[in-house]
């Protein structure tokens, strides 16, 4: 059965933008400087206030906050994903090429700024895979290992200081730190924290998967227990993988058993979490579990020294002395804290965004790039690696039923009694047991190695941007990964606006309604009317594209008819011209004769000169002076010289062909916005089609392109005026059938076959590419 259609009946005048205007009262809107720059710098009690409370959220959540209900869960959820934050800390300081004591000051000091002012109220701070590499990168180039080295004469060897190396480093992570907290204050006090919409997600998930391979591949050596040494630059992680292969045999079976069992155990607790998770009131932190349970055993039983274990080693209690960057480093650092500045903020932004649409609030992009900024600053004097959302700890806070900031309080707490106090009883603990904690929590960054064949399917170009990003991240570093990746992104993006593909549209039968006829079968063709329905913005990048679309939908270039038109002239009037200069020959030949003659006829005769007067005076007077000749014989008129006026060219005129339409409607509904090369377009299509008798009329133009077209002085240069402007596609089409149908019209178009282009010849200096585009 036939379902019924609700059904519309409109009765209404076709309008164009002006008489709508007018008729509806449109609004003028105008927004003058002067009253901007005067809300921007006015100072007043509510302004201060209302800056207050958004750079210091802390002032809007404390007062609402229930303590009755939310603290005790709180407390629990903040306690229980500290013990995944210590464990998690000190093996992502291994990644970032520094002691484990850095894990500890990187999750601690950052958070008390973000307390007050971060914006996501499950969000813990702290360190994470992908920027402690990055971070490891510049300490492994600027604080080589070979700079420590020394051969020690006793020893016979090569050896390392270690504690000199270690402290250079935590120098070098400090200053980097305080280097990416500018950047990140910077831009968040120019409100640029809509930077990370040039982030797609392709690009961030091909970026995060290779930094995971990356990061899987740095652990092995940890795993392994075998000694590698560092890389930095393109191919850095090629030469690590390649040293780890050649190094297998050397395997310490020891550290390889701790790894694998703790992997094991961890895997097999995590897995049964996530499926009994509704169960269970707060996530089972397996990471500490595992940890204090490998201390214990490793060093009762002195394991490192039997079998020659790297272990974790002194971590030095309390709180460390500050210190200030050397700013005399910035310069060596500079681009890859602008990444580290980028790439943390997107995923600080990223997490928090979805922990705000999952518990209804909102997230102030700017104010979370500030509260990343002051944190990685107050932990830059305290010799931290640059942080930002610590992904599985916050997961963990969220998962226990974390409300507010008050558990970011105690994973900072639990952090703090590390530092004081426990630190010194994880001193055996074998770093491969750290090295296998960070390649079991890399599982879900490594599973999006499937993304390509997904994303196939679905968007070839966001899978190139993928694919793209993940090769130069893997092979070239992170840091060119982060460049090549949004440059990428952003030519995908100017890519799909520069080639979009225009259309001709007609009618549906019966209907208001104008569809690509390729796609529709019931349409008809509006005679006389040519429509072509263009959906990208207009501007220096597809001008010739946009163009070479009208030409190919409508089936005629204008340029090309004039500048034939401009040459058949040319050589009419050449024609005409020799026929001249021919005739001015011939006239000087035929008057050489007659002088040669009459010359001849003077030497024959012997007269007196009172009989040539007497000859002279018998001519009858009837005939006019001008035909009188001293030297020849009277000539008929026909004989006479050319006019003079005749030599200078004449305007030479020719009839125009019948165009195949007398109406060109461009429906600009899908332009979002037109530059000055795009108005410039428009102009010269204009002009040109005037000159062919071919009206030009734009449909659907939106307001901010009205506006557009109108500063850049369109209606003043072109043939368009505001009368050529039209709300819809339909409208415009009634116009030019109304208009064909009006006595001045008919008499018009029955007169446009017959219209005369005349050219000034005179002008041929005139740049013919220039006037036709």
């Amino acid at each position: 059965m036939q379902s019924v259609h609700p059904r519309y009946n409109v009765n209404r005048p076709a309008y164009s933008l002006p008489e709508f205007d007018e008729e509806f009262e449109r609004k003028r809107r105008s927004f003058p400087l002067g009253d901007k720059v005067k809300k921007v710098f006015r100072c007043s009690s509510g302004r201060l206030k209302s800056l207050l409370f958004r750079h210091l959220p802390i002032l809007s959540w404390l007062p609402k906050f229930n303590f009755r209900q939310n603290l005790l869960t709180d407390v629990i959820s903040g306690v229980s994903a500290g013990t995944i934050q210590v464990p998690q800390g000190m093996a992502f300081a291994l990644l970032a090429n520094l002691p484990p004591v850095n894990g500890l000051y990187s999750s601690f000091f950052p958070l008390i700024p973000y307390f007050f002012m971060g914006t996501a109220h499950q969000m813990v701070p702290g360190t994470f895979a992908v920027l402690s590499i990055m971070v490891g990168m510049v300490c492994l180039r600027l604080a080589p290992e070979s700079d420590f080295s020394h051969f020690n004469a006793t020893l016979n060897a090569t050896v390392v200081d270690e504690e000199r190396m270690n402290q250079v480093r935590l120098g070098i992570s400090g200053t980097l730190a305080c280097l990416t907290a500018i950047i990140q204050i910077g831009l968040g006090m120019m409100q640029f924290g809509f930077v990370a919409i040039y982030l797609s997600e392709s690009f961030v998930r091909g970026f995060m998967t290779a930094a995971g391979l990356q990061i899987l591949i740095s652990v092995l050596k940890y795993i392994f227990g075998i000694d590698v040494p560092p890389y930095s630059g393109p191919l850095a992680i090629i030469y690590t993988l390649i040293d780890i292969c050649r190094g297998l045999p050397k395997t310490n079976i020891a550290s390889l058993l701790f790894a694998l069992v703790s992997s094991v155990v961890l895997i097999i607790v995590k897995e049964l979490s996530a499926h009994y998770r509704h169960k269970i009131p707060f996530p089972i932190p397996m990471e500490i579990i595992i940890v204090v349970v490998a201390t214990a055993i490793s060093g009762p039983l002195d394991l490192p020294e039997k079998y020659h274990m790297n272990i974790v080693g002194q971590i030095p209690l309390g709180f460390p002395a500050p210190i200030l960057p050397t700013v005399s480093q910035w310069e060596d650092m500079l681009s890859t804290a602008f990444s580290l500045a980028i790439v943390g903020y997107v995923i600080n932004l990223a997490m928090g965004r979805t922990l705000a649409a999952k518990h209804g609030y909102d997230v102030d992009p700017n104010q979370e790039m500030l509260a990343l900024g002051f944190s990685n600053f107050l932990g830059g004097f305290f010799k931290i690696h640059v942080i930002c959302c610590a992904l599985s700890v916050t997961l963990a806070v969220d998962s226990a039923g974390g409300s507010s900031q008050f558990a970011s309080l105690c994973v900072m707490l639990v952090v703090m009694v590390t530092m004081l106090a426990l630190g010194a009883y994880l001193k055996p603990l074998p770093k491969s047991v750290l090295g296998a904690l960070i390649a079991v929590n890399l599982k879900n960054t490594l599973l999006q190695l499937s993304d390509p064949f997904y994303l196939w399917k679905k968007s070839k170009l966001d899978c190139c941007v993928w694919v793209v990003s993940f090769l130069a991240t893997f092979f070239l570093s992170l840091p060119f990964g982060v460049a090549i990746g949004v440059g990428f992104s952003i030519l995908v993006v100017i890519f799909q606006t520069q080639f979009r593909n225009g259309s001709e549209v007609t009618q549906v039968m019966d209907t208001d309604l104008y569809k690509n006829p390729k796609v529709y079968n019931k349409v008809k063709m509006v005679e006389g009317v040519k429509i072509v329905s263009y959906c990208s913005p207009i501007y220096f990048a597809n001008v010739e594209i946009f163009r070479r679309k009208v030409i190919k939908k409508t089936g005629l270039d204008p340029g090309k008819v004039l500048l034939a038109r401009k040459k058949f002239l040319k050589k009419q009037q050449d024609k005409e011209k020799q026929e001249i200069k021919e005739k001015q020959s011939q006239v000087k030949v035929a008057a050489r004769k007659r002088k040669l003659s009459s010359l001849v006829t003077m030497k024959a005769q012997t007269i007196s000169e009172i009989d040539l007067q007497s000859d002279f005076y018998t001519i009858s007077a009837d005939m006019p002076t001008s035909y009188v000749n001293p030297y020849c014989d009277i000539s008929s008129s026909t004989d006479q010289l050319p006019d003079p006026e005749l030599t200078s060219p004449p305007s030479v005129t020719i009839e125009m062909q019948p165009m195949p339409f007398h109406t060109l409607i461009l429906d600009l509904g899908g332009v979002c916005f037109i530059d000055l090369m795009g108005i410039k377009l428009l102009t010269k299509m204009s002009n040109m089609y005037s000159m062919l008798g071919i009206g030009l009329y734009l449909a659907n133009v939106q307001a901010q392109v009205f506006e557009e077209l109108e500063a850049g002085g369109m209606f003043e240069e072109s043939s368009i005026t505001h009368g050529h402007l039209f709300l819809s596609v339909h409208d415009a089409v009634l116009f030019a059938q109304h208009k064909s149908l009006t006595s001045g019209t008919v008499e018009e178009v029955s007169h446009k076959n017959r219209i005369k282009l005349a050219f000034d010849i005179e002008e041929e200096d005139k740049d013919l590419e220039q006037e036709l585009f």
